[in-house]
């Protein structure tokens, strides 16, 4: 079981001399102050105390038959994890040994024969000194027991620019182990670079440059170079610390934003893709139309817009039902996919309706060829688990500037169109025209 750093309220002192009557006095002059004491008269059977009991100070004689002081001290201050603290006894004034003693780890000594007055507080203060020290290291252990288990990397910077102090977080981020960074410049570990660049040369300390920064820096969307050469994604803070008025180092926080990333990239293609066929949905019709159709306008040219219904998909649901229906959707978009350029775009508004727009066709008789490809595959029939499909489409042509002049006037007029193709039939297509005299076509 792990000892207590102190044992209970009442300091315990041990008392070391091979002097009976300078124990006896010491004893009794301790008890009288409320210590708890205990005594030995040879150096070993001190070691052995330390060893298995917990002080919270040594008062230990320096000349000593067998082990001297000096040597016990010294076994004391480099064998115990929390070694008690030790004063040192003498009655003489032999500047070596009071030098070797200190050297040993000795706190303090005093000189025989003892004043009281002088030991009480000079007991005092050691014991606490001694308490304020293992609450820090405590206080600090904790603290860094938290930084260890942080989600974020951290790092700790000295007034140098040299690294003090980073978490495992930290390091498994950058790819590094403890003894490559610890001691290292900020600047040797830590390149970043502004997002859309890949010159990583930002500084990540400016306070260092700029004394006059004495507030945190956020670097937003940042990449962070590795040790290995790649690079991922994160939010970046460098603080200064600040001590009466003077900077005395600094702290870095860093997170690594891959998945964040990922995940709003993929709440981004869910909110502008179908979730069955994958094309491009109604959503990003919405605004991809209205940008192509002011390209258009720049360049002068025209841009056509073919709104696609199904014939026939209805009664695939009701017979089949809507799985078989899904798949059927699938493959309707794979071939409508398949007649276009890189240029152009299909997009699903919905159940079974399509759109296609076409940048690189700026001609009628581009538009009239693609919706009789279009046609043409969607007559083909489909095998969906053993079950034969067939259907067709009924496709209108919209063409801005002619006969449109926005994208809601687009849409609506190729939907007109489209619903023209239907009455002429199914299976065809059909231009808008506002005097309903439409150029249409049936497919063959």
């Amino acid at each position: 079981m792990k000892k207590p750093l102190f044992s209970g309220a009442i300091p315990r002192i041990l008392i070391v001399d091979d002097d009976e009557v300078i124990r006896v006095v010491l004893r009794q002059f301790l008890e009288s102050e409320h210590y708890a004491v205990e005594e030995v008269d040879n150096g070993s059977d001190a070691l052995e105390y330390v060893r298995g009991k917990q002080f919270d100070l040594v008062i230990l004689d320096i000349a000593m038959p067998g082990i001297d002081g000096p040597s016990v001290c010294e076994h004391i201050s480099t064998s115990l994890v929390n070694p008690p603290p030790v004063l040192m006894v003498t009655a003489l004034d032999d500047e070596d040994t009071i030098d070797r003693s200190f050297n040993a780890g000795a706190v303090d000594y005093i000189r025989k024969p003892i004043r009281w007055p002088v030991l009480k507080n000079r007991i005092r203060y050691i014991l606490g000194s001694h308490r304020a020290k293992l609450e820090l290291e405590l206080l600090s252990k904790n603290y860094e027991m938290i930084l260890d288990a942080a989600a974020n990397g951290i790092c700790g910077v000295n007034i140098q620019g040299n690294i003090s102090y980073i978490n495992p977080v930290g390091l498994g981020m950058l790819g590094y182990t403890l003894e490559e960074v610890t001691g290292k410049s900020y600047k040797d570990i830590f390149y970043l670079s502004s997002p859309g660049k890949d010159d990583f040369n930002m500084e990540s300390c400016p306070f260092f440059s700029d004394r006059t920064l004495q507030e945190t820096t956020y670097f937003n969307e940042i990449r962070i170079l590795k040790k290995d050469g790649s690079s991922f994604p994160a939010d970046f803070r460098s603080t200064p610390i600040i001590q009466s008025n003077r900077l005395v180092g600094g702290v870095l926080i860093f997170e690594d934003i891959t998945e964040r990333q990922e995940a709003a990239e993929l709440i981004r293609y869910m909110a502008n893709h179908d979730a069955l066929t994958h094309l491009p949905n109604r959503n990003y019709f919405k605004r991809r139309l209205p940008q192509a159709i002011s390209l258009a306008q720049r360049q002068r040219r025209k841009l056509c817009l073919l709104f696609i219904d199904l014939d026939r998909f209805k009664p695939i649901n009701d017979t089949y039902g809507h799985g078989i229906g899904d798949m059927v959707l699938i493959q309707v978009a794979n071939r409508l996919r398949s007649t276009l350029r890189a240029s152009d775009s299909v997009c699903r508004l919905g159940g079974d309706e399509f759109v296609i727009l076409l940048e690189s066709t700026d001609t009628f008789e581009g538009a009239s060829h693609v919706a009789q490809k279009a046609i043409d595959l969607l007559n083909e029939p489909i095998d969906v688990n053993a079950h034969v499909c067939y259907i067709g489409a009924s496709v209108g042509i919209s063409v801005y500037p002619d006969d449109c002049a926005d994208a809601e006037a687009m849409l609506r007029h190729a939907d007109i169109a489209m619903y023209e193709a239907k009455k002429n039939g199914r299976n065809c297509w059909a231009f808008y025209s506002s005097t309903e005299k439409s150029t249409k076509k049936a497919a063959n």
